[in-house]
């Protein structure tokens, strides 16, 4: 990793603040985070290592040295990786379908985390996998991991509170009439023991926005904005409305069109924690999404 310092100098409106209200004031460090960094003396105020309860004055240096060289356990696998964007504390990759992100067992392969685990020892990198979104193993599309434990916890934290915009292209059997709309029903898993979940009065509330993009013969395109991030959601909201997702293997059936699951993550905005800028990610539509809908054309 390139860049592991990050580093503040104090204002005139930090006089006399704790060290403590800076790192997460300044740095959005977490307690769990700053407690770690304290005990290996990776803070410091102009050079000198310092207690988190010192008071500031303005003008001071404050340095935070975020790079753990962490015992990744995820088996190395040489897999294609499609990186769409990295920096020294974020990889973005678009994610094929058919891949899962995580290994379901203790040395489990096939999976992104493989793929990344293998990009990364070849780099000289020795860090976790920390997946901050996730997406179905049918899902293609972007998949934001953090190199850091400072990474992983600056965004996990917006993504906790929908500060991530995420958006998904879809294309979805029979033609919906309205434009645009909003789906607002509680989804819930009612057999812990199968993958399936439902629209349910007991379930979590789930909040999908939705815009139709291009009307086909018995098909219909659309994008979608999740205000929640329930398993499942765009499939089990379509299903519900009775416009299932093409090829779905749970909740539709199979398509001339299509072979996999037409549900495609393409848009993804956040802040930087280090930086503050925001940074929009984009994705073409997946090459199969668009030729099956080139042949609805037809």
């Amino acid at each position: 990793m390139k860049d592991t310092l990050l580093t503040y100098t104090a204002a005139a409106e930090d006089q006399d603040a704790v060290l403590r209200d800076i790192l997460k004031d300044r740095f959005n460090l977490s307690q769990a985070l700053t407690a770690r960094l304290k005990w290996q003396y990776r803070i410091k105020v102009n050079g000198q290592w310092s207690r988190t309860n010192h008071r500031i004055r303005p003008g001071d240096v404050i340095t935070v040295d975020v790079d753990f060289s962490e015992e990744n356990l995820i088996v190395a696998e040489n897999l294609p990786l499609d990186i769409v964007y990295e920096d020294e504390d974020f990889l973005v990759v678009n994610k094929p379908s058919g891949m899962a992100i995580h290994p379901s067992k203790s040395g489990g392969t096939g999976t992104l985390a493989n793929a990344v685990t293998f990009d990364w020892q070849k780099a000289g990198i020795h860090t976790l996998f920390r997946a901050i979104n996730r997406l179905d193993k049918d899902t293609s599309g972007l998949v934001l991991i953090g190199k850091t434990q400072f990474a992983h916890q600056g965004v996990f934290v917006q993504d906790e509170q929908r500060g991530i915009r995420k958006r998904y292209i879809a294309l979805a059997e029979g033609l919906i009439s309205e434009d645009s709309g909003t789906i607002n029903q509680p989804i819930a898993c009612l057999d812990p023991a199968k993958r399936q979940r439902t629209v349910h009065p007991n379930g979590q509330p789930a909040i999908t926005h939705y815009k139709v993009l291009e009307r086909l013969p018995g098909h219909t395109l659309l994008s979608f904005e999740l205000e929640t991030g329930r398993t499942h959601q765009i499939r089990v909201h379509m299903l519900y409305m009775g416009h299932p997702l093409c090829s779905d293997p749970l909740y539709g059936h199979p398509s001339p069109w299509i072979s996999r699951l037409a549900l495609h993550a393409y848009e993804m905005t956040l802040i930087h924690p280090r930086s503050g800028k925001e940074i929009i990610l984009q994705l073409p539509l997946s090459a199969d999404i668009q030729s099956a809908v080139d042949r609805l054309r037809i």
